[in-house]
Protein backbone atom coordinates (compact mmCIF):
# COMPACT_ATOMS: atom_id res chain seq x y z
CA UNK A 1 0.00 0.00 0.00
CA UNK A 2 2.71 2.58 1.01
CA UNK A 3 4.25 2.13 -2.58
CA UNK A 4 0.66 2.50 -4.44
CA UNK A 5 0.26 5.95 -2.63
CA UNK A 6 3.87 7.11 -3.04
CA UNK A 7 4.25 5.67 -6.70
CA UNK A 8 7.01 3.36 -5.92
CA UNK A 9 7.26 0.64 -8.71
CA UNK A 10 6.58 -2.91 -7.09
CA UNK A 11 9.75 -5.33 -7.31
CA UNK A 12 7.96 -8.23 -7.36
CA UNK A 13 7.27 -11.57 -9.86
CA UNK A 14 9.48 -13.58 -11.66
CA UNK A 15 11.84 -12.23 -14.90
CA UNK A 16 10.20 -13.17 -18.29
CA UNK A 17 10.20 -16.70 -18.94
CA UNK A 18 11.09 -18.18 -15.17
CA UNK A 19 7.22 -18.94 -14.29
CA UNK A 20 7.23 -21.57 -17.00
CA UNK A 21 10.81 -22.92 -16.67
CA UNK A 22 8.86 -23.50 -13.28
CA UNK A 23 5.51 -24.79 -14.14
CA UNK A 24 7.59 -27.45 -16.55
CA UNK A 25 9.92 -28.40 -13.84
CA UNK A 26 6.89 -29.04 -11.59
CA UNK A 27 5.41 -31.42 -14.21
CA UNK A 28 8.29 -32.96 -14.88
CA UNK A 29 8.62 -34.46 -11.36
CA UNK A 30 5.79 -36.78 -11.93
CA UNK A 31 6.37 -38.70 -15.86
CA UNK A 32 4.18 -40.04 -17.36
CA UNK A 33 3.01 -43.78 -17.40
CA UNK A 34 1.35 -46.31 -19.44
CA UNK A 35 -2.56 -46.74 -18.68
CA UNK A 36 -4.44 -50.51 -19.14
CA UNK A 37 -5.96 -51.20 -21.70
CA UNK A 38 -9.94 -50.24 -22.10
CA UNK A 39 -12.60 -51.94 -23.66
CA UNK A 40 -10.36 -55.14 -24.35
CA UNK A 41 -13.05 -57.81 -23.06
CA UNK A 42 -15.96 -56.15 -24.35
CA UNK A 43 -14.78 -56.37 -27.85
CA UNK A 44 -14.20 -60.38 -27.64
CA UNK A 45 -17.53 -60.57 -26.74
CA UNK A 46 -18.95 -58.64 -29.34
CA UNK A 47 -17.21 -60.78 -31.66
CA UNK A 48 -18.19 -63.91 -30.38
CA UNK A 49 -21.72 -62.15 -30.73
CA UNK A 50 -21.23 -61.45 -34.09
CA UNK A 51 -23.12 -59.20 -36.39
CA UNK A 52 -23.36 -55.63 -36.82
CA UNK A 53 -22.94 -54.79 -33.29
CA UNK A 54 -19.73 -56.74 -33.37
CA UNK A 55 -17.97 -55.07 -36.04
CA UNK A 56 -18.63 -51.41 -34.62
CA UNK A 57 -16.91 -52.87 -31.21
CA UNK A 58 -14.19 -53.92 -32.99
CA UNK A 59 -13.58 -50.88 -34.38
CA UNK A 60 -13.84 -49.08 -31.19
CA UNK A 61 -11.59 -51.77 -29.84
CA UNK A 62 -8.89 -50.76 -32.92
CA UNK A 63 -9.71 -47.08 -32.11
CA UNK A 64 -9.20 -47.57 -28.75
CA UNK A 65 -5.55 -49.57 -29.48
CA UNK A 66 -4.24 -46.86 -31.99
CA UNK A 67 -4.97 -44.28 -28.82
CA UNK A 68 -2.99 -46.38 -26.39
CA UNK A 69 -0.22 -46.60 -29.14
CA UNK A 70 -0.39 -42.73 -29.27
CA UNK A 71 0.12 -42.55 -25.35
CA UNK A 72 2.74 -44.73 -25.46
CA UNK A 73 4.81 -42.88 -27.58
CA UNK A 74 3.97 -40.11 -26.21
CA UNK A 75 4.95 -41.09 -22.89
CA UNK A 76 8.14 -42.14 -24.30
CA UNK A 77 9.29 -39.13 -25.25
CA UNK A 78 9.32 -37.08 -22.36
CA UNK A 79 10.20 -39.74 -19.87
CA UNK A 80 13.57 -39.99 -21.27
CA UNK A 81 13.76 -36.31 -21.25
CA UNK A 82 12.31 -36.20 -17.16
CA UNK A 83 15.01 -38.89 -16.44
CA UNK A 84 18.10 -36.79 -17.39
CA UNK A 85 16.45 -33.62 -15.70
CA UNK A 86 15.91 -35.70 -13.01
CA UNK A 87 19.52 -36.53 -12.73
CA UNK A 88 20.72 -32.94 -12.69
CA UNK A 89 18.49 -32.04 -10.66
CA UNK A 90 19.54 -34.48 -7.94
CA UNK A 91 23.38 -34.03 -9.05
CA UNK A 92 22.51 -30.33 -8.69
CA UNK A 93 21.14 -30.77 -5.11
CA UNK A 94 23.84 -32.63 -4.04
CA UNK A 95 26.68 -30.26 -4.60
CA UNK A 96 24.59 -27.72 -3.15
CA UNK A 97 24.50 -29.79 -0.18
CA UNK A 98 28.00 -30.57 -0.38
CA UNK A 99 29.06 -27.11 -0.45
CA UNK A 100 26.75 -25.69 1.99
CA UNK A 101 28.32 -28.65 4.07
CA UNK A 102 31.86 -27.03 3.42
CA UNK A 103 31.01 -23.53 4.61
CA UNK A 104 29.34 -24.55 7.51
CA UNK A 105 32.52 -26.92 8.89
CA UNK A 106 34.65 -23.95 7.74
CA UNK A 107 32.11 -21.49 9.52
CA UNK A 108 32.28 -23.57 13.02
CA UNK A 109 36.10 -24.37 12.54
CA UNK A 110 36.82 -19.99 12.37
CA UNK A 111 33.89 -20.04 15.41
CA UNK A 112 35.71 -22.57 17.49
CA UNK A 113 39.11 -21.15 16.67
CA UNK A 114 37.83 -17.62 17.78
CA UNK A 115 36.18 -18.59 21.01
CA UNK A 116 39.29 -20.25 22.31
CA UNK A 117 41.67 -17.53 21.65
CA UNK A 118 39.42 -15.51 23.46
CA UNK A 119 39.45 -17.92 26.40
CA UNK A 120 43.15 -18.51 26.54
CA UNK A 121 44.81 -15.53 24.59
CA UNK A 122 48.01 -16.80 25.81
CA UNK A 123 48.06 -19.77 23.93
CA UNK A 124 49.84 -18.78 20.51
CA UNK A 125 52.44 -16.19 22.41
CA UNK A 126 56.05 -16.72 20.87
CA UNK A 127 59.29 -14.55 22.87
CA UNK A 128 62.01 -13.21 21.74
CA UNK A 129 65.37 -13.80 23.56
CA UNK A 130 65.26 -11.04 25.30
CA UNK A 131 62.07 -12.18 26.92
CA UNK A 132 59.71 -9.74 25.07
CA UNK A 133 56.92 -11.29 23.11
CA UNK A 134 56.82 -11.49 19.24
CA UNK A 135 54.15 -8.96 17.75
CA UNK A 136 50.79 -10.35 16.14
CA UNK A 137 49.30 -7.89 14.26
CA UNK A 138 51.95 -5.21 15.96
CA UNK A 139 50.60 -6.23 19.04
CA UNK A 140 50.52 -8.80 21.98
CA UNK A 141 49.00 -11.08 24.39
CA UNK A 142 47.59 -10.81 28.41
CA UNK A 143 45.60 -13.52 30.21
CA UNK A 144 42.73 -10.74 29.96
CA UNK A 145 42.92 -9.75 26.34
CA UNK A 146 44.85 -9.35 23.03
CA UNK A 147 45.59 -6.42 21.39
CA UNK A 148 46.45 -4.96 17.98
CA UNK A 149 47.60 -1.68 16.71
CA UNK A 150 48.58 0.94 14.01
CA UNK A 151 50.62 4.07 14.22
CA UNK A 152 47.53 5.85 14.97
CA UNK A 153 45.43 3.49 16.92
CA UNK A 154 45.31 0.48 19.55
CA UNK A 155 42.37 -2.02 19.49
CA UNK A 156 41.94 -4.19 22.23
CA UNK A 157 39.88 -7.31 22.37
CA UNK A 158 38.20 -8.85 25.38
CA UNK A 159 35.98 -12.12 25.70
CA UNK A 160 33.20 -11.67 27.41
CA UNK A 161 30.93 -14.07 29.10
CA UNK A 162 28.06 -15.40 26.40
CA UNK A 163 25.08 -13.45 26.14
CA UNK A 164 26.61 -10.31 27.30
CA UNK A 165 24.68 -7.00 26.23
CA UNK A 166 25.72 -3.29 26.45
CA UNK A 167 23.99 -2.59 29.10
CA UNK A 168 25.33 -5.13 30.90
CA UNK A 169 28.91 -3.61 31.10
CA UNK A 170 30.22 -0.38 32.72
CA UNK A 171 32.99 0.69 30.41
CA UNK A 172 35.06 3.89 30.89
CA UNK A 173 37.49 5.16 28.51
CA UNK A 174 39.99 8.07 30.18
CA UNK A 175 42.32 9.67 28.39
CA UNK A 176 45.12 8.11 30.98
CA UNK A 177 43.51 4.84 31.86
CA UNK A 178 40.37 1.94 31.40
CA UNK A 179 37.87 0.37 33.12
CA UNK A 180 35.51 -2.11 32.32
CA UNK A 181 33.37 -4.09 34.44
CA UNK A 182 30.30 -6.09 34.17
CA UNK A 183 27.09 -4.49 36.06
CA UNK A 184 26.63 -7.93 37.66
CA UNK A 185 28.74 -10.88 38.47
CA UNK A 186 28.72 -13.57 36.31
CA UNK A 187 27.83 -17.17 37.75
CA UNK A 188 29.70 -19.24 39.08
CA UNK A 189 30.74 -22.92 36.86
CA UNK A 190 30.60 -25.75 38.21
CA UNK A 191 35.05 -26.71 37.69
CA UNK A 192 35.59 -23.20 39.50
CA UNK A 193 35.80 -22.73 43.39
CA UNK A 194 35.07 -19.10 43.15
CA UNK A 195 32.90 -16.75 40.43
CA UNK A 196 34.73 -14.90 38.31
CA UNK A 197 34.90 -10.98 38.94
CA UNK A 198 33.32 -8.23 37.63
CA UNK A 199 36.49 -6.52 36.39
CA UNK A 200 37.64 -7.43 33.01
CA UNK A 201 39.78 -4.56 32.43
CA UNK A 202 41.62 -2.09 35.09
CA UNK A 203 44.38 -0.23 34.89
CA UNK A 204 46.60 3.22 33.59
CA UNK A 205 47.57 3.49 29.92
CA UNK A 206 51.00 3.19 29.16
CA UNK A 207 50.02 6.75 26.55
CA UNK A 208 47.69 8.69 26.64
CA UNK A 209 44.98 8.87 24.01
CA UNK A 210 41.94 10.97 22.64
CA UNK A 211 38.65 10.60 24.39
CA UNK A 212 36.43 11.83 21.93
CA UNK A 213 37.84 9.71 19.08
CA UNK A 214 37.73 6.27 21.15
CA UNK A 215 34.94 3.93 20.94
CA UNK A 216 33.97 0.25 22.19
CA UNK A 217 31.54 -2.57 20.76
CA UNK A 218 30.17 -5.93 21.04
CA UNK A 219 31.33 -8.03 18.07
CA UNK A 220 30.68 -12.05 18.24
CA UNK A 221 31.54 -12.16 21.82
CA UNK A 222 34.50 -10.05 22.16
CA UNK A 223 34.56 -6.48 23.39
CA UNK A 224 36.30 -4.47 20.95
CA UNK A 225 37.86 -1.17 22.26
CA UNK A 226 39.43 0.87 19.80
CA UNK A 227 42.20 3.84 21.11
CA UNK A 228 42.65 6.63 19.34
CA UNK A 229 46.58 8.06 19.90
CA UNK A 230 47.95 11.16 20.58
CA UNK A 231 51.09 10.22 20.04
CA UNK A 232 51.94 8.71 17.01
CA UNK A 233 53.99 5.96 18.24
CA UNK A 234 54.36 2.47 18.26
CA UNK A 235 53.30 0.89 21.68
CA UNK A 236 55.24 -1.88 23.54
CA UNK A 237 51.75 -2.38 25.50
CA UNK A 238 48.19 -1.25 26.52
CA UNK A 239 48.20 -0.96 30.28
CA UNK A 240 51.42 -0.42 32.18
CA UNK A 241 52.53 -3.84 34.08
CA UNK A 242 51.53 -6.02 31.37
CA UNK A 243 53.69 -7.52 29.11
CA UNK A 244 55.35 -6.20 26.47
CA UNK A 245 56.43 -6.83 22.44
CA UNK A 246 59.23 -6.12 21.04
CA UNK A 247 58.58 -3.09 18.89
CA UNK A 248 61.79 -3.46 16.81
CA UNK A 249 60.09 -6.43 14.96
CA UNK A 250 56.68 -4.76 14.56
CA UNK A 251 55.86 -3.79 10.70
CA UNK A 252 56.14 -0.14 10.43
CA UNK A 253 55.17 -0.04 6.38
CA UNK A 254 52.23 2.43 5.68
CA UNK A 255 50.48 3.13 2.47
CA UNK A 256 51.12 6.71 0.65
CA UNK A 257 47.32 7.20 0.99
CA UNK A 258 47.51 6.82 4.99
CA UNK A 259 49.93 10.51 5.61
CA UNK A 260 48.64 13.74 5.79
CA UNK A 261 48.72 15.93 2.00
CA UNK A 262 51.97 17.60 2.96
CA UNK A 263 53.93 14.16 3.64
CA UNK A 264 52.41 12.42 0.66
CA UNK A 265 53.52 15.09 -1.29
CA UNK A 266 57.65 14.95 0.13
CA UNK A 267 57.18 11.44 -0.52
CA UNK A 268 56.24 11.61 -3.94
CA UNK A 269 58.79 14.09 -4.88
CA UNK A 270 61.50 12.09 -2.99
CA UNK A 271 60.34 8.66 -5.21
CA UNK A 272 60.34 11.38 -8.09
CA UNK A 273 63.55 12.44 -7.58
CA UNK A 274 65.11 8.91 -6.94
CA UNK A 275 63.90 7.64 -10.24
CA UNK A 276 65.49 11.08 -12.41
CA UNK A 277 68.53 9.96 -10.83
CA UNK A 278 68.91 6.40 -11.91
CA UNK A 279 67.65 7.57 -15.25
CA UNK A 280 70.34 10.63 -15.19
CA UNK A 281 67.76 13.10 -15.61
CA UNK A 282 66.92 16.80 -13.85
CA UNK A 283 65.50 16.36 -10.19
CA UNK A 284 62.29 18.34 -9.57
CA UNK A 285 64.40 21.05 -7.86
CA UNK A 286 66.59 21.59 -11.00
CA UNK A 287 63.57 21.40 -13.41
CA UNK A 288 61.57 24.11 -11.01
CA UNK A 289 64.11 26.02 -9.59
CA UNK A 290 67.17 26.33 -11.84
CA UNK A 291 67.71 26.68 -15.08
CA UNK A 292 69.69 23.93 -16.99
CA UNK A 293 73.06 24.67 -18.29
CA UNK A 294 74.38 23.53 -21.19
CA UNK A 295 77.39 21.34 -21.49
CA UNK A 296 81.11 23.15 -22.30
CA UNK A 297 83.24 22.59 -24.42
CA UNK A 298 86.53 20.63 -23.15
CA UNK A 299 88.80 23.08 -21.01
CA UNK A 300 85.97 25.55 -20.49
CA UNK A 301 84.30 26.00 -17.37
CA UNK A 302 81.86 28.62 -15.90
CA UNK A 303 83.00 31.19 -13.54
CA UNK A 304 80.71 32.78 -11.03
CA UNK A 305 80.27 36.20 -10.44
CA UNK A 306 82.13 36.62 -6.76
CA UNK A 307 84.79 34.51 -8.43
CA UNK A 308 85.63 37.15 -11.29
CA UNK A 309 85.35 39.98 -9.19
CA UNK A 310 88.04 38.68 -7.04
CA UNK A 311 90.18 37.76 -9.96
CA UNK A 312 89.32 41.11 -11.47
CA UNK A 313 90.44 42.90 -7.98
CA UNK A 314 93.96 40.69 -7.82
CA UNK A 315 94.94 41.64 -11.25
CA UNK A 316 94.30 45.54 -10.80
CA UNK A 317 96.40 45.37 -7.37
CA UNK A 318 98.89 43.30 -9.03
Amino acid sequence: QLDVEEDIPLKMGFKEGDAEKLLLAAFRQFPLRRMPRQGGGGAAAAAAKGGKGGVTTKQKGDSSKNKSANATTTADIPKKSTDGDAGKSSQKKENDKASSADESSKSLSSSKKKNKELEDPMADVRYTEEGKQKPVGNGGSTNRYRWTQTINETSVIIGVPEGTRGKDLDVIIKASSLSVRLTKAPPKKENEDEAPSPILLEGDLVEKIRTDESTWSLEGGALVLTLDKVKKTWWETVLIGDEKIDTTLVDSTRKIGEYDDATQGAIRKILFDQRQERLGLPTSDEILGKKLIPPLPPGVEYIDKETLDANTSKKNDS
